[in-house]
């Protein structure tokens, strides 16, 4: 009898098993087909690395068709990762709380004792987007790549608080500069290199380093990022003047995945997990868009580079989630939108200017002239614009982006910026 049931149970975890390998099967090749129609679109040149259950579901690039040369990519290219730093650096502050160098309620202060409100501004603040810092500096600093961190923190430390830390939340790029310095004063060694250490080095990530402050050598498959000009795919440079020195890192979609893989284990889980009940970050510049994220409630990682940032990123999130849980999803079609006149009492409802916070804290501003809606962004005069719908406006037939007017009470409305499949909110401030 027990040798029956042994081979009774064994026979169960093999059915088991290839039930699941069916599962994945078709798993990727929705996946595959899904980046395949989006590439064949012109909406995404890249490299992908989806994982579930420890399994690799899919690893792939797409390339575009009849994009230039300069756009093709391969398994090992190498990318740099922007924002994603980001997330390294609440690995690092997890970690140097465990060994007591740290806290996140620490004050700015006590690292840098003379920055201005640095006694009302702590480490989370920091973490969570709450210092108060602006995302960006408010005037143009001619040559930023060239700044040091030192001379970093003082330009921020002249950067007027744009609310009371801890009473909002707005993404702020200075304000993880702060924490990048932060880090290097308590390790005494630059923030890169303190990454190179704790993750690079340990973790055999040894197609990752830094542009800056780090010399491995490395950086023999580059990329080269692209941006849309008029419809033509053009190169831009990888480095230029506003980006910043101490976090300009660079890696791949497999060493993502191993420092993924680490930082999701038990002892980051619960700390670093965000309020979408995800483990990631995303990342983006000049032609160029990034993420990398363990999703906990579907157990998968999700991991992709594109050197075109031409794509519906938000798009790609939602879809990838669909077809991994198996719910319904929709391939990607080619746009066409059609205008309709509307009546000018009508577009005179959406009249004003609103504030998206999420948008590098832009003002949009709309305006009736000549019977359309004219868009202005930071009260510069952008384009004008078409409608689609009673609610809906675009600027091309064959744009991804377009802008919603949602009603949220009576005659008050709220603007909807749907901008690469991610819808970014825009609050009212004003009637013109």
């Amino acid at each position: 009898m027990l040798i029956i049931t042994l081979l009774f149970c064994s026979c169960g975890n093999v059915d088991n098993k290839t039930n699941e390998l069916k599962e994945y099967s078709q798993i990727t090749t929705n996946l595959d087909e899904y980046f395949k129609t989006l590439s064949g679109l012109n909406k995404f040149n890249g490299a992908v690395l989806i994982s579930k259950d420890d399994h690799r579901i899919l690893f792939n690039t797409y390339n575009i068709p009849k994009g230039p040369s300069t756009l093709r990519i391969t398994k090992n290219s190498q990318f740099d990762i922007h924002s994603i730093s980001k997330l390294m650096a609440k690995a690092v502050v997890i970690d140097l709380e465990k060994e007591g160098r740290i806290s996140q309620s620490d004050r700015v202060s006590k690292f840098i004792p003379d920055f201005p409100a640095g006694n009302n501004i702590t480490i989370k603040h920091l973490i969570e987007n709450q210092s108060g810092l602006p995302r960006e500096f408010n005037d143009e600093v001619p040559n930023l790549i060239e700044k040091s961190a030192e001379e970093m923190v003082d330009l921020i430390m002249a950067q007027p608080l744009i609310f009371e830390p801890g009473d909002e939340t707005v993404y702020s790029n200075l304000g993880y500069q702060l924490l990048y310095y932060i880090i290097s004063q308590i390790t005494g060694k630059p923030f890169v290199q303190t990454l190179d250490e704790k993750y690079f080095l340990p973790l055999n990530m040894k197609n990752s380093g830094a542009h800056f402050y780090l010399e491995k050598g490395n950086l023999n498959q580059a990329v080269t990022n692209h941006e849309n000009n008029d419809g033509e795919i053009v190169a831009v440079p990888n480095i230029n003047s506003k980006d910043k020195r101490q976090s300009k890192i660079y890696s791949t979609v497999e060493d993502l995945e191993l420092f993924i893989n680490h930082i999701k284990s038990d002892s980051y889980k619960d700390r670093i997990k965000n309020s979408k009940n995800t483990i990631g970050w995303s990342g983006g510049g000049d032609g160029i868009l990034s993420h990398a994220e363990y999703n906990i409630e579907g157990d998968y990682n999700l991991i992709f580079f594109s050197n075109y940032d031409e794509i519906p990123f938000g798009q790609i999130l939602n879809t990838v989630d669909k077809i991994i849980k198996g719910k319904p999803y929709e391939l990607p079609k080619v746009i066409k939108r059609n205008a309709i006149i509307l009546s000018e009492q009508i577009l005179r409802r959406y009249e004003g200017d609103y504030r998206l916070k999420e948008f590098n804290d832009n003002i949009f501003g709309f305006k009736l002239k000549d019977g359309y809606l004219m868009f202005y962004q930071n009260g510069e005069e952008n384009t004008v614009l078409n409608a689609e719908s009673e609610t809906t406006f675009f600027d091309e037939p064959d744009a991804e982006d377009y802008f919603e007017f949602r009603e949220i009470k009576q005659d008050t409305y709220q603007l909807i910026f749907h901008f690469k499949g991610v819808e970014l909110k825009g609050e009212k401030l004003n009637g013109m």
